[in-house]
């Protein structure tokens, strides 16, 4: 069996805050590699959730840094978010590559928060050999906070509370962490969450989201370092990830300033990581830390791939390929009624007309894909039963069609509340129809809307690589809720978030298809 040095070591930063990192050392005599990950959730975890532990990493040539970030674990100070992040990461990677048993190298690792804490630092500072931001995004609004201005409430709330109940527990606060941790087994979070972040975490990152997106004020601005995103890097996406988005505009952005990123966005969901994962991370680290050494690699050690859903293989990422085709809505009025109604038409235009009634007592509910309870794949056939849910979808496929890329509905809605959602699902609908397997999403909160005027609108959907099988069909479904992926919109006002109250209104949206259709356009527009 592998054994390995494992102690704690403490940075004190420049304002005095003390920051404490647990350190694994490989076997025999360094200095080695460095891999840092700079995280809020417990050096002793080592984000072993989505990577192999730290003595695998060592068992490699590498020493592991996991540290706490400021204010949480056993780090002092207050944790802010973010914001706290700039500072913090460049003094740790001069105090990393100051340790005698560092050799000088320094890799980045770490998804989700700790993705961005890679990207997050001082732009006079030494940036890192490499990188390698998982699951993550720049943008605060639009890769973190909301789709289309819609709120993520199950991931967002769940998230705040996590963090709140660490918090708890730093502070040794029991019967706060026990309030906290019962609203999420019982799922009453969905109802009350808010109001126990508010209680217990009042200044929590996520309650100042919210407050920004309702009254459209600016976000947080992470702007990425040239220097560093110039530099070896490594971005892993997934197909069911909330973040994708924010992976492909990170990659955009660095090949903008000059770099040369690889790029994987795979069959993952946020938590949930493909077989192999860890070994592309092994390759990419053994190659840019390691340059003196040789490798015998069973595939390219230069990544740049998609994962085809239906196809189950691995695609070349093409910068500018995309599925150029238009598919035109049709319906005579009863596309949420007669499942033969609702028609999807390649290179067609779209007419018709058809009218939903979305009643908050029974919202449509939303699961799978990107920020459903249970992310991925999902069978949504029940779902698209209701008649609160439009239905539009293909013949029987001729020929096999590639579907890669950003969907984006266009479409023309009137509707009798100023205040409403628009919720899309792309499916695919087996040759059987017993499986309508959903693989994007989208979300739509329109405000301040003129109550019975006819208007235009887009929705975004998640990006997508799939091919569209011969012999089956490709479905749109298209409603006015998805709980709990967002909260259910009240009609009127910002005042009421999340689950439906007393205060909700019935809600009646009617969709003008001549003027509705739907495109793909290139991941990297």
């Amino acid at each position: 069996m592998f054994e390995t040095r494992c102690f704690d070591k403490s940075l004190t930063l420049k304002d005095g805050v003390e920051l404490v990192s647990r350190i694994w050392l490989p076997e025999g005599k360094g200095p080695w590699p460095a891999l840092l990950m700079r995280q809020p959730y417990g050096r002793e975890i080592a984000s072993t959730i989505t990577y192999s532990h730290p003595t695998w990493w060592a068992s490699k040539g590498y020493m592991v840094i996991i540290q706490d970030v400021r204010g949480m674990g056993s780090s002092g100070g207050i944790f802010k978010g973010f914001s706290q992040e700039a500072s913090d990461t460049s003094e740790t990677h001069e105090w990393v590559r100051s340790l005698k048993e560092c050799n000088g190298k320094l890799g980045l690792y770490g998804f989700s928060y700790h993705g961005l804490t890679q990207l997050s630092g001082e732009s006079n500072s030494e940036p890192p050999d490499c990188l390698s931001p998982a699951m993550t995004g720049l943008n605060i609004k639009d890769h973190w906070c909301s789709d289309g201005g819609a709120f993520w409430w199950h991931n967002n709330i769940a998230w705040g509370l996590q963090i709140a109940a660490l918090k708890m527990r730093k502070e040794n606060n029991f019967l706060e962490w026990e309030d906290i941790r019962l609203a999420l087994e019982s799922k009453s979070y969905l109802r009350n969450g808010l109001e126990l972040l508010k209680k217990y975490d009042p200044n929590s990152f996520i309650i100042e989201w919210l407050k920004n997106l309702k009254d459209d004020k600016p976000f947080l601005e992470i702007t990425p370092i040239s220097t560093w995103i110039n530099k070896p890097m490594l971005i892993i996406g997934g197909l069911w990830d909330p973040h994708l988005k924010g992976a492909l505009d990170l990659y955009k952005k660095a090949r903008e300033a000059g770099g040369n990123p690889e790029i994987i966005i795979a069959n993952a969901t946020h938590l949930d990581w493909w077989e192999g994962s860890q070994n592309s991370l092994l390759q990419f680290f053994d190659k840019n830390l390691k340059i003196n050494q040789d490798f015998n690699y069973k595939e390219s050690i230069f990544q740049r791939k998609i994962w085809n859903i239906s196809l189950n293989k691995w695609d070349e990422i093409d910068d500018n390929y995309y599925s150029k085709y238009i598919l035109g809505l049709k319906s005579n009025g009863n596309a949420n009624v007669d499942i033969n109604d609702g028609s999807l038409t390649i290179n067609s235009q779209g007419s018709g007309w058809f009218t939903i009634v979305h009643d908050p007592w029974r919202p449509v509910p939303a699961d799978g894909g990107h920020l459903g309870p249970n992310p991925g794949n999902f069978n949504r056939k029940i779902i698209d039963k209701r008649l609160d849910v439009g239905v539009f979808q293909t013949n029987f496929l001729e020929e096999d069609q590639n579907f890669k890329g950003i969907p984006i509905l266009e479409t023309s809605v009137k509707s009798d509340q100023p205040n409403f959602d628009i919720c899309l699902a792309l499916s695919l609908v087996d040759e059987d129809n017993k499986k309508v397997n959903q693989f994007s999403t989208g979300f739509l909160r329109v405000k301040n809307s003129k109550k019975n005027v006819e208007c235009n609108y887009q929705i975004t959907m998640q990006p997508t690589n799939i091919c569209l099988l011969k012999r089956t069909r490709l479905r749109l479904s298209i409603s006015a809720a998805a709980y709990p992926s967002i909260g259910v919109n009240p009609g009127v006002g910002d005042e009421i978030i999340g689950a439906t109250t007393i205060n909700h209104r019935i809600t009646t949206l009617s969709f003008v298809l001549n003027k509705t259709f739907l495109k793909m356009t290139p991941f990297f527009k």
